[in-house]
């Protein structure tokens, strides 16, 4: 028998053990779970370290994630053999919880509307153990929020995220996220939905792309009144609204969904529920999106994620690494991370490359082995931008040259070759109006929007033009 260590001399420890188990790797994870002010050690007697968890989530994760290092890290701290750890989750909390959400029925609503039962939870659990089997298929696919990296790029729209994890009932709402593709928009956004939903047992969190509400409401329109009741209670009753890739407003007027939408919000904003929105494109650029919606989002948070900075690249590339069972060198991260700069998912797929040259070709992962692995993407990368190459393609095709584009005399076929720049641009990278602007001196994002707008009706017409510009999409998106 252990001489039992009570409250207080845990308590006075707690910070010290908690500074033992973060970690590059586990930061996010002990700051999340760990280090919330609702999560506190009780005791610790006959080797077991007794916690108070507001949430049975809080209970799984801990089991799950930080059981063993937590056991080590408290051994370490207090000088006492600890070799479990148990946390109790008392039902005066969970009601807490339920009535600080404003919650009164115990289901939940998934990405598909579907409903499904709260699962019950034991008020207490021993850890280490092996976790049952959750059963669950709502968000399956998603990526967790702990697992995004942050950086100087992507820390306030992170630490938003946050903010709605932590206090459902913050004012500030909607909030607006936006970026090129490939940032960490949808990681954000599911990872989100994800830590909500198992945070608040009982909450109801709805995900769904723009397109798919769109498809959603057309089919609830075919199906009548009933189908439209059906659909609102879907949309308008959840405690959380995810809609990804709301820039799918842009191809095309769409008033009806635009109508439906906007009611949605004024819905949800009424009683006090949490609105996500990401999109490709800020709000003042998003193509017929009309002023009622502008301001409504910018009533908000309006957040824009930058290109990755190096710090984020190079710890992108060791996670996505470590997450297959590699390590890579420093000299290899580096250089991967001074050459693949853009986004997120060129640095993920980078990693894939790696990995699979390494055990194709039985190589160790070194410096030279990384050249050969990844020579076309770090020299397509180095030795010719991509907005380099569709100015200097798009030229071609018209006759012309590449500063005949971006240059003041517009006369002529240098109007449409500019144009038909833009709209590639736009298609290749999901570069955000005002940004392709620059390129070309173009100050009013609308003037960006116009021309793509009429490339793509031309383009229904003009089957050589279409056929060019579909080569050259082709030919840049292969790399």
């Amino acid at each position: 028998m252990t001489v039992p260590i009570q409250s207080v001399e845990v308590q006075h420890g707690w910070a010290s053990i908690l500074d033992r188990l973060r970690t590059s790797e586990n930061e996010a994870a002990v700051r999340m779970w760990l280090a919330s002010p609702k999560v506190r050690p009780v005791a610790v007697e006959d080797g077991v370290l007794h916690l108070e968890c507001p949430t049975p989530l809080f209970q799984v994760t801990i089991r799950d994630r930080l059981a063993r290092q937590l056991a080590v890290a408290a051994s370490e701290v207090l000088a006492v053999p600890v070799t479990e750890v148990r946390c109790r989750v008392s039902g005066a909390a969970i009601r807490e919880h339920e009535r600080k959400l404003g919650q009164a029925e115990p289901a939940t609503v998934g990405s598909a509307g579907s409903r499904e039962p709260a699962a019950r939870t034991p008020e207490t659990a021993t850890f280490p153990r092996p976790a049952p089997a959750a059963g669950r298929t709502w968000g399956h696919g998603f990526k967790p929020l702990e697992h995004f990296v942050v950086g100087t790029c992507n820390r306030l729209a992170y630490d938003a995220i946050q903010r709605i994890l932590d206090d459902p009932h913050h004012p500030v709402n909607p909030l607006f996220i936006h970026g090129a593709s490939g940032l960490g928009k949808t990681h954000l956004e599911q990872g989100l939905a994800l830590a909500f939903k198992e945070r608040y047992p009982k909450s109801k969190v709805q995900y769904i792309r723009c397109e798919q509400f769109t498809n959603d409401y057309i089919t609830a329109c075919e199906q009548g009144a009933a189908g439209i009741q059906a659909f609102r209670v879907r949309m308008r009753h959840p405690d959380l609204l995810l809609i990804d890739d709301i820039h799918f407003l842009s191809q095309g007027q769409k008033l009806r969904t635009k109508e439906e939408l906007f009611a949605t919000f004024n819905e949800l904003s009424e009683h006090g529920k949490k609105l996500v929105i990401t999109s490709d494109a800020g709000p003042k650029d998003i193509q017929y999106l009309e002023e009622r919606f502008i301001q409504r989002f910018s009533g908000g948070l309006v957040i824009a994620l930058q290109k990755p900075d190096p710090a984020v690249r190079r710890e992108v590339l060791r996670a996505k690494a470590r997450a297959q069972g590699v390590t890579l060198a420093d000299d290899v991260v580096d250089f991967v991370a001074e050459h693949i700069i853009d986004n997120m998912r060129e640095l993920e797929g980078a990693v894939n490359k790696l990995v699979q040259f390494s055990h194709s070709f039985q190589r160790r992962l070194d410096l030279p082995a990384a050249r050969q692995a990844l020579a076309d993407m770090i020299e397509r990368g180095s030795v010719e931008p991509l907005h380099t190459l569709i100015l200097r393609e798009v030229a071609d095709h018209f006759g012309l040259i590449a500063a005949d584009l971006t240059g003041k005399n517009r006369s002529g076929p240098r109007s449409t070759a500019r144009h038909v720049a833009m709209y590639v641009l736009k298609h290749a990278r999901s570069d955000t109006y005002s940004a392709i602007g620059q390129t070309f001196g173009v100050k009013s994002h609308s003037s960006v929007a116009y021309a793509c707008e009429q490339v793509g009706a031309h383009r229904a017409t003009d089957p050589k033009l279409d056929g060019f510009i579909n080569e050259l999409l082709l030919r840049v998106k292969r790399g």
